[in-house]
Order: C-alpha cells, then sequence, then structure tokens
C-alpha cells in the first residue's frame, strides 16, 4: 500500500514538473517562433514580449508585438501593436483548417517616416512582404539549404479561415518631408473589420492570412498620411497666396501714396 501511495505521489510530482517545465519553456518557443518566421515574413525583426494560453477556451492574448523599421530610418520601430485576442476553435486545430472566430487588435502605433516624396518606411517593408511570400518561395526557413534534397512526401501544409479581424484605437505619427521643422503629425487611423479571410473559396495558407491583415493595416496608414499630406499642401499653398495678396495690397498702397506726391503740369 505504501509503495503505490509513494509511486502514486512520484507521478503526480513529475506532472508537476513536466507542466511548469512545459510552461517555462512554451514562452521562449512561441516568442523564437514568432521573430523567426516573422522576421521572415517583414524582413525586419519582429518580436512579443508576452502571451497567455487559454488551451480549453481556444483563447489566446499576445502582448507587446513589434514590428522594427528597415535600416536607414529614424524611430527603432514601424509598428507596435498594444493587444492582440485571438479566439480559435478548439476542435479545428487538429484538422487541416485551423478556424479562427475572432482576432482584435487594440491601440495599434504606428510610426510612417518618409525621408523624400518617392518613399517610405511603410512602402519599404510592403515590397518586403510581397517579395518573402511570393508564391514561389513562401517563407522559406533561413537554415534551408539549396543542396538539400527536396522530400518526396510532405504533409499538406495547414490552412486558416478567420471569421473577423477588427483593428480599433490605432494611433499614427508621420515624419514627411513637409514635417522638417515642425515636427511629426499626429493622427489617428480608422477602423478596420475583415470578415471571412481565407473562407472555403480561397483558401489560405496561415502566413497568406496575416499577411492581408498586415497589409490592410499598412495599406490603412498610406492612406491617412496621403490625405493629411494634401491637406498640409493645400494649407501651405493658401497661407503662401495670402501672403502674395497681403504683399500685392501693400505694395499698391505704397505706389498710392506715392502717385499722390507727383504734380502734374
Amino acid at each position: 500500500m505504501k509503495i503505490l501511495k509513494y509511486t502514486l505521489l512520484t507521478l503526480l510530482a513529475l506532472i508537476v514538473i513536466v507542466l511548469v517545465a512545459g510552461w517555462l519553456y512554451l514562452e521562449p518557443m512561441v516568442k523564437g517562433v514568432v521573430h523567426k518566421f516573422g522576421t521572415q515574413i517583414v524582413g525586419t525583426e519582429v518580436n512579443l514580449a508576452g502571451f497567455s494560453l487559454h488551451p480549453l477556451d481556444g483563447e489566446l492574448e499576445i502582448s507587446g508585438f513589434t514590428v522594427a523599421n528597415p535600416k536607414g530610418y529614424e524611430t527603432p520601430n514601424l509598428l507596435s501593436l498594444g493587444n492582440i485576442f485571438v479566439k480559435v476553435d478548439p476542435k479545428s486545430v487538429l484538422s487541416d483548417t485551423i478556424v479562427v472566430e475572432e482576432v482584435r487588435i487594440l491601440k495599434p502605433e504606428l510610426t510612417y517616416e518618409m525621408p523624400n516624396f518617392s518613399t517610405s518606411n511603410v512602402q519599404q517593408l510592403q515590397e518586403n512582404v510581397a517579395r518573402n511570400t511570393a508564391k514561389s518561395g513562401e517563407a522559406k526557413p533561413v537554415e534551408a539549404k539549396a543542396e538539400e534534397p527536396a522530400a518526396t512526401e510532405s504533409a499538406p501544409a495547414k490552412k486558416v479561415i478567420i471569421r473577423k479581424v477588427t483593428v480599433a484605437g490605432g494611433s499614427l505619427s508621420a515624419m514627411t518631408p513637409l514635417q522638417k521643422n515642425t515636427g511629426a503629425l499626429a493622427l489617428e487611423m480608422p477602423a478596420i473589420e475583415l470578415t471571412d479571410i481565407g473562407d472555403e473559396s480561397k483558401s489560405m495558407s496561415i502566413n497568406e492570412s496575416v499577411t492581408v491583415i498586415f497589409n490592410k493595416i499598412l495599406f490603412n496608414a498610406t492612406s491617412v498620411v496621403t490625405k493629411a499630406l494634401g491637406n498640409v499642401s493645400d494649407m501651405a499653398q493658401k497661407a503662401a497666396n495670402k501672403a502674395v495678396d497681403q504683399v500685392k495690397d501693400s505694395v499698391k498702397e505704397e505706389a498710392g501714396g506715392l502717385l499722390d506726391k507727383v504734380k502734374f503740369w
């Protein structure tokens, strides 16, 4: 009886150790995967600070997700996502197609740098994403070697369906050639809602689905900045026209005063 008791206690202790060790190593593993494959997709450093996983409910919360700026830009990060909430259908995790019921992205912060009117950090990142997720070579691991023989049989890649994506409370800081002496423009990003990404008629991989969301955020930012620059340009033009009109009026007044002093015979 004592042997059974000690055996059960030993098994319980081992289970606790495995669970604790699993949790301790799970977070570094997830961070490593996000860093590795995120960096491969966008071409710059991608990191996350932490996450909270509730597997039985199919819920995941991610905090401190950052995307670094390409080299040559002033600020360290192009994009920072304050909080990401993901709700997955647990039954779908083991199937060929993972069903994500909801993705909520709250308070994203984006820095839009435009050193000149022909390029920007956002444009460069979009080009990186398009190149790195091209159909001909979709996000291959950096360790892969060209001389390695291709596998004769490979498991089909996981597909994903995302029912709903919302992005809200975003802020945008824009630095353009027009703001060299006035500081960055502080702008608000309109809310984004996407539905049925990768539905049955448009089967998508996880990388492709993430790219759709990522590109939508970047496109939104570009639209906001373009509109703001148009407004700033219009304001500058109106101010310049007003200044010219004032100069003309002043010249007319001075010219009229001089004519009053001239005597004609």
